[in-house]
C-alpha cells in the first residue's frame, strides 16, 4: 500500500488543504493527515479542536485518516511506516521553504521522501491566517473553509452564532424572530434579529454612499424611471407591482441587490455578540444559506393562517396570490435547504409550525435545540450563567481563563469538549435540578485543574471555583455548596442530594454513549496516561472499570439509568475484555 502523510497545523483546515488531499488520493492508496504542534506557535484552536475540524471536513473522502502528533514529522513517518511526506505549495516562497525542510528531513537519514503538490491557481490565496483575518472583520469566508469550520471561526473569533430564519410570505418569520429574541432575553443570551428585507429597504431608501446611489440608479434604468422618487430613493410600492408579478424581474432585482446586501450585512454584524437571527425570505432559492452555515429555521403555517395575515397587510386576493407564487413554497424551500446541507456536508434545519393554533411552547424547545447545536464552545451558556447569577464583572475574562485551562496540552479527554458535552446533557435535565445554576457552575469548574497523576484535582478545582465566587462577592453558602458539589465528582461516594447525583451522572454519561464515542474516550484517557507502561495501565484500567461494573447501578438518577445504563455496561464489559 502506497501511503503518504500530509502534516499541517490546521488552525484551521482550509479548502486549499482539502483540495491537496483529494488530489493526492489519486496517487496514494492512503493519506494520513497529521495535525501537528509547533511549541513556538500560538494557536486559535486547541489541538483537539483542530483535529476535530479536520476529521469532520475530511469525513467524506475515502482512504484518509486524521491523526494528531508532536515531535519531528520525519520521526513520526518513520515510526509508522509512512515512506512519503506530502506537501502543498502555493508559491515560490512555499517551494523554497519546503525544499529546505526536505533537506532537513534527509539529514536524519531515515529514507523518507517528499512529494510536492502545487496548489490550484484559484486557491493560492487561501490560507488559515487569511480566513482568520477576514473573520476578524466579518468578511466572507465560505470560499476559504468548510461550513463547520466557518461556524467555529465565527464563534471563537467573533462570538457570533448565525442562524437563518425563512419561509413563505405571511408565515410569521418576524413574529418567530421576536419571540426567540424574548426567550433569549429571559435566558440571558443576547439574540439579534437582522432582517435582510429591512437592509434591502435601506439600500432602496436614502443611504448616501455612492454604491447605493448607483444601485438605485440602475434599478430605475432597468425597471423604469417611475419606480424612482425625486429624492433619488425607490418607490417600493411601484417596484413591487413589477417584481411580484414577474419572477424573472424579481430575480433581476435580487441580483442587483446581492452584493450591496452582503456589504450592508457585514455592517449589521460588526462587533455584535450572541445569536444572530438572519431573517431572509429567499435564503433557500437564492442559495444564500452558506451565510448561516446551513443552520436554518424553516417556518411554515396552514393556508388559512397565511391568508388571514396577508389580508391584515391590506393586500387583495390577487396580490396575495402573486406574492405567494413569486417565491418557493414550503416544500421547495425545504428541498433546497436539504440540498445545501448535503452539498456542504453540514447544517441543521428546524421546521416550525407557526399556524394560528400552534403551541408557542415549541419555541422554547426550538431555542434549546438551536443553542445546543451552535454553541460549540459553550460561550453562550457561560455568558448566560454569569448574567443569571448577577455578576457585575464582565464574563469574558473568566470564560477565557477557563478555556485556557481546558486547552492545556496534556489534556485529551478532560477538555472543553467534555464540558460542552456535559452542558448538552445538563440542558435535558436542568428542570429536575433544585438549584440548576449551582449545578451548572460546578460543572464548568469541576475539571478546571487537572494533572494526570494528581489525586488533588477535585479539591484544587473546588478551591479555584470558591476563590472565583469569593472574588465576585457571591453568597458564602452558595460558594461552599459549589465547592462541595465539585468534591462529589471524585466519585467516591453516593450522595443523597439530587442535584449532586445529577452532576455525577452528567460526568459519567460518556460510559453510555455510542461505541464509537466511548472508544474515542478510552483512547483519549490512554493518551492522558501515556507515561505509564501498557502492562500497568491495562491492569489499573481493568480494576477501575470492574469496580464500576460491580455497582448495583452505574447511574444515580432514574433519567440517566433508563437512558444509559445498559449501553454503559456493554461498553465497559467490551473494554475490559479488550484490555485483558
Amino acid at each position: 500500500m502506497k501511503k503518504a502523510i500530509y502534516a499541517f497545523s490546521g488552525d484551521p483546515i482550509t479548502l486549499g488543504h482539502i483540495d491537496i488531499i483529494k488530489r493526492a488520493t489519486r496517487v496514494f492508496d492512503q493519506i494520513i493527515v497529521g495535525i501537528g504542534v509547533n511549541p513556538n506557535k500560538k494557536y486559535t484552536f486547541t489541538l483537539d479542536e483542530r483535529t476535530d475540524m479536520a476529521r469532520r471536513s475530511l469525513a467524506n473522502i475515502p482512504n484518509v485518516k486524521v491523526i494528531s502528533f508532536d515531535g519531528l514529522l520525519v520521526d513520526y513517518a518513520f515510526e509508522n511506516g509512512i515512506p512519503v511526506i506530502l506537501k502543498g505549495v502555493r508559491n515560490s516562497r512555499d517551494f523554497d521553504y519546503e525544499v529546505m525542510l526536505h533537506h532537513l528531513s534527509e539529514s536524519q537519514k531515515l529514507d523518507i521522501d517528499t512529494y510536492l503538490l502545487p496548489a490550484k491557481q484559484d486557491l493560492t490565496h487561501i490560507s488559515s491566517s487569511a480566513a482568520k483575518a477576514l473573520q476578524q472583520e466579518n468578511g466572507l469566508i465560505h470560499e476559504y473553509v468548510p461550513l463547520y469550520v466557518k461556524m467555529c471561526l465565527e464563534a471563537r473569533i467573533s462570538g457570533q452564532y448565525i442562524v437563518g430564519i425563512t419561509g413563505e410570505i405571511g408565515v410569521g418569520k418576524s413574529f418567530v424572530s421576536s419571540k426567540l429574541k424574548q426567550i433569549g432575553k429571559k435566558r440571558r443570551i443576547p439574540v439579534h434579529h437582522i432582517e435582510l428585507d429591512h437592509i434591502g429597504h435601506q439600500i432602496l431608501g436614502k443611504l448616501p454612499e455612492p454604491l447605493y446611489k448607483d444601485v438605485r440608479r440602475e434599478i430605475m434604468n432597468k425597471f423604469g424611471e417611475h419606480v424612482g422618487r425625486s429624492d433619488g430613493s425607490i418607490n417600493r410600492k411601484e417596484l413591487g407591482k413589477i417584481v411580484f408579478n414577474n419572477s424573472e424581474k424579481l430575480m433581476e432585482l435580487n441580483k442587483l441587490l446581492y452584493r450591496p446586501l452582503l456589504v450592508r450585512l457585514r455592517r449589521e454584524l460588526y462587533m455584535k455578540k450572541g445569536v444572530m437571527l438572519l431573517n431572509a425570505a429567499l435564503i433557500a432559492e437564492s442559495n444564500m444559506s452558506y451565510l448561516t452555515n446551513n443552520n436554518t429555521i424553516l417556518v411554515k403555517t396552514n393556508k388559512n393562517s397565511q391568508i388571514r395575515r396577508l389580508k391584515e397587510r391590506k393586500l387583495k386576493q390577487k396580490q396575495i396570490q402573486k406574492r405567494i407564487e413569486s417565491q418557493f413554497n414550503t416544500k421547495q424551500k425545504k428541498e433546497q435547504l436539504k440540498s445545501q446541507i448535503e452539498k456542504g456536508s453540514f447544517g441543521k434545519m428546524w421546521v416550525l409550525d407557526n399556524s394560528d393554533d400552534s403551541d408557542e411552547k415549541k419555541l422554547d424547545e426550538l431555542f434549546n435545540n438551536i443553542v445546543t447545536e451552535i454553541d460549540v464552545y459553550g460561550e453562550l451558556r457561560f455568558m448566560s450563567l454569569w448574567d443569571r447569577l448577577g455578576i457585575k464583572e464582565p464574563y469574558l475574562k473568566e470564560y477565557t481563563n477557563l478555556i485556557n485551562r481546558y486547552s492545556e496540552n496534556h489534556r485529551y479527554y478532560h477538555t472543553l469538549k467534555h464540558i460542552v458535552d456535559g452542558l448538552n446533557e445538563y440542558q435535558k435535565v436542568k428542570d429536575k435540578c433544585k438549584n440548576p445554576n449551582l449545578v451548572e457552575f460546578a460543572w464548568w469548574y469541576h475539571d478546571a485543574i487537572y494533572k494526570t497523576k494528581s489525586k488533588e484535582n477535585e479539591r484544587k478545582s473546588a478551591e479555584l471555583a470558591h476563590s472565583v465566587l469569593k472574588r465576585i462577592e457571591m453568597d458564602t453558602i452558595y460558594s461552599e455548596d459549589v465547592k462541595k458539589y465539585i468534591f462529589w465528582t471524585q466519585h467516591n461516594n453516593d450522595p443523597k442530594d439530587t442535584d449532586a447525583r445529577i452532576l455525577i451522572d452528567i460526568d459519567i454519561s460518556i460510559f453510555g454513549k455510542s461505541e464509537e464515542e466511548y472508544n474515542e474516550y478510552e483512547r483519549n484517557i490512554r493518551k492522558e496516561y501515556h507515561m505509564i507502561s501498557d502492562i500497568i495501565y491495562k491492569k489499573k484500567r481493568c480494576i477501575f472499570l470492574q469496580d464500576i461494573l460491580n455497582k448495583e447501578t452505574i447511574y444515580h438518577t432514574t433519567y440517566f439509568r433508563s437512558k444509559y445504563e445498559t449501553i454503559a455496561r456493554d461498553n465497559i464489559m467490551r473494554t475490559i475484555k479488550m484490555l485483558r
